[in-house]
C-alpha cells in the first residue's frame, strides 16, 4: 500500500491553520506577563491543541469530501 503524498500547500493556505499559527503571537504576548507557574503551560497546551485540531481538519478534509457525496 503506497503512502499518500502530503501536499504542504493545502496546510499553508488554510485559514484555520493560519489563524492557529497566528495565535502563537498572542499566546506568547499573554504568557510573557504571566507569573512563571503551571498556568503558563496550560495556556501553551491549549494553543498546541488548537493547532493540532486545525492541522488534522485539513488532513481529513479529502476524506470528508469523499463521504459527503
Amino acid at each position: 500500500m503506497a503512502r499518500p503524498r502530503i501536499s504542504l500547500g493545502k496546510y499553508v493556505t488554510n485559514l484555520g491553520v493560519i489563524g492557529a499559527v497566528a495565535g502563537a503571537y498572542s499566546t506568547a504576548k499573554r504568557t510573557k506577563t504571566m507569573p512563571p507557574d503551571w498556568r503558563r503551560y496550560v495556556v501553551w497546551a491549549v494553543w498546541a491543541g488548537s493547532l493540532v485540531l486545525a492541522v488534522s481538519a485539513v488532513a481529513f478534509q479529502d476524506r470528508d469530501e469523499e463521504f459527503s457525496a
